[in-house]
């Protein structure tokens, strides 16, 4: 199908193979710059009740003999997995382009990919250039029924009794095979320490692969909760909002704008915050979610929280997901699929969000893909952390306040140098220091300037600073909130960093240092091309880092329309529309 004058794509493979799809397509560019095309493909499945986009990224690309673009996009998609909450009995696939204005349907106008073979599950045909898909025997979720759930429970009740009592046996099939079966290399392999350990663990590892549940420290305290709101259920009524996260002690960011709007209503207002991973909470504070979560009807997060996916009370709950960045910049959650670092298709992260908060109407179909839910669930009702940024008294008081504490900032031009950390996440998160020499790009500015430096929380080593340039750098990696950084700010150096949309609020000028921008493209992706996207001008080095600065070249046109297409809402009431709606659904 020709989507413009320069861009062609096909669809040029589909297979159905034991519930796997297999989907090539080709993407045809025969623009100038060729070296510089970045397509953006995508896959939305439509059922009768669900509608889910999933990413389709470009895994290989070449020039042929006529010198256009050829790039090749193949992806693998369990269909058993796809829809969350719906059976795949009848559902169509279209695949998606992004055009430079919008993602349009790509139409299959002559199809020369492989039909499904009879002995497959699913049946497949074309429909007015929609690929449309069907089980040959449909299925129906039973799974409701109370009869079968009772029957279930009692078979893993049995199951769980039988391998309980089988213990020993595994312990001593653990000791027969060390001792007897002379396999002790094999145990040595698998696990460490003691051999007494060494048969423990092998013999944990039966149990868990008999009764069909992992035996660590997250299912024993996941199932003590569940056991606990059970039991809790029978004495409360389920009348209070509340509030999780897992990120901070302090109720800060989105919940704390909206928490502000809703103790002024007529509502119970509940709180729940641990930072830490799942396995290392109390059982004090496993407890207490029990108890918060019998007594409440909607929950409200702030990022990916773990444990409440294997919560069972979240089935009879409403569960909002305030995500704490704005726009849509990097992929994120399933919008990673088959990178390093991404999830697996089999899980469910973050598909149990019943509903989602985002900035804009046209990122929601961004946010539907990274969480794996529909887009009808994606409302854009505006940031609430954001209304500070259309509050002058807040904003006159913040440089009061920062200017209190580093004098040295008062009357100078604040540069603010604010990357994002390279890696997978927390435990390899760097940034390589040496690509950015304090010292050269400060001896080529006047002392006019002062430079901030503020790198992600993931990043735990020092920006390297000679200490005649102390006077002339502060750096605030582990202190201020940098949003509130933005205040003082006069010109933003960062890459990839999300805080990109915070300052287009303030119409900051930014520069994006960008030097591994295509191995960042291929290793993270971003949900539009990187180099149309970005409001501000790409640079590529430090000799382009200050010539763009004594030039005062910063490609600032671009902030405006950055700013429209990331925000609907320009009036700092972000947090009364996302408590209205939370009230909404208390009634």
């Amino acid at each position: 199908m020709k989507i413009n004058d320069t861009t062609e794509v096909m669809v040029d493979k589909l297979a159905i193979r034991r519930n796997v799809m297999t989907l090539g397509v080709i993407v045809k560019n025969s623009s100038g710059n060729l070296h510089d095309v970045e397509v953006k493909l995508a896959v939305k499945f439509v059922c009768e009740n669900e509608t889910r986009i999933m990413p389709l990224s470009v895994n290989s690309v070449m020039f042929d003999e006529m010198g256009r673009y050829v790039g090749y996009a193949n992806f693998n998609y369990e269909l058993d997995v796809v829809f969350f909450r719906s059976n795949m009995n009848d559902f169509s696939v279209v695949v998606q382009i992004y055009d430079g204005a919008a993602f349009r349907d790509v139409y299959v106008d002559n199809p020369e990919f492989n039909q499904v073979k009879d002995e497959n599950e699913y049946v497949c045909k074309l429909q007015e250039g929609v690929i449309r898909i069907s089980r040959k025997r449909p299925v129906h979720s039973i799974g409701n029924n109370p009869i079968i759930k009772l029957i279930c429970l009692l078979y893993r009740l049995i199951e769980f009794i039988i391998g309980t009592l089988m213990f020993p046996l595994f312990i001593m099939d653990g000791i027969y095979l060390y001792v007897f079966e002379k396999r002790r290399r094999i145990l040595e392999d698998m696990y460490g320490g003691s051999q007494l350990k060494r048969i423990l663990l092998f013999a944990k590892w039966k149990y868990a692969s008999f009764i069909r549940v992992d035996v660590d420290r997250v299912t024993l305290k996941v199932t003590f909760v569940n056991i606990v709101y059970a039991l809790l259920c029978l004495f409360f009524k389920k009348d209070s909002v509340l509030f999780v996260s897992t990120r901070r002690t302090d109720l800060t960011g989105n919940i704390a704008y909206v928490n502000n709007i809703l103790k002024n209503e007529d509502v119970n207002i509940r709180f729940w915050l641990v930072p830490m991973k799942t396995k290392y909470m109390r059982y004090r504070d496993l407890c207490k979610l029990a108890y918060q979560l019998s007594r409440s009807k909607v929950v409200v997060i702030d990022d990916f929280t773990p444990i409440l996916n294997r919560v069972t009370a979240m089935k009879k709950k409403i569960l909002i997901q305030l995500w704490h960045a704005c726009g849509a910049f990097k992929t994120f959650g399933f919008s990673r699929l088959g990178k390093d670092g991404g999830p697996y298709q089999v899980e469910d992260n973050h598909r149990h969000y019943n509903y989602a908060i985002v900035s804009s109407n046209e990122i929601r179909r961004f946010y539907a893909e990274g969480f794996g839910i529909d887009e009808k669930n994606v409302l854009p009702l505006g940031m609430p952390r954001t209304d500070d940024f259309f509050d002058e008294e807040y904003k006159c008081n913040i440089r009061k306040r920062l200017y209190d504490l580093y004098p040295q900032l008062k009357n100078k031009k604040v540069v603010l140098f604010a990357p994002t950390f390279r890696g997978n996440g927390a435990e390899s998160a760097f940034y390589p220091f040496k690509k950015f020499n304090v010292k050269e790009i400060l001896d080529k500015l006047n002392d006019d300037y002062m430079l901030i430096i503020k790198h992600h929380p993931f990043i735990e080593d020092i920006h390297p600073v000679e200490d005649s340039l102390k006077d002339r750098v502060i750096d605030l990696s582990a202190e201020s909130e940098i949003n509130d950084l933005l205040f003082i700010t006069d010109l933003l150096i960062t890459d990839y960093s999300s805080v990109i949309f915070e300052a287009s609020l303030l119409n900051i000028p930014m520069l994006f240092y960008a030097f591994d921008m295509e191995d960042y493209v291929v290793n993270r992706d971003f949900y539009y091309p990187y180099r149309n996207f970005v409001p501000g001008k790409i640079v590529r080095d430090e000799e382009h880092i200050i010539d763009s600065i004594l030039n005062n070249d910063f490609e600032q046109y671009k902030v405006e329309e950055f700013k429209k297409r990331s925000f609907d809402y320009l009036d700092g009431k972000s947090s009364e529309r996302v408590a209205e709606f939370i009230l909404s659904l208390m009634k």
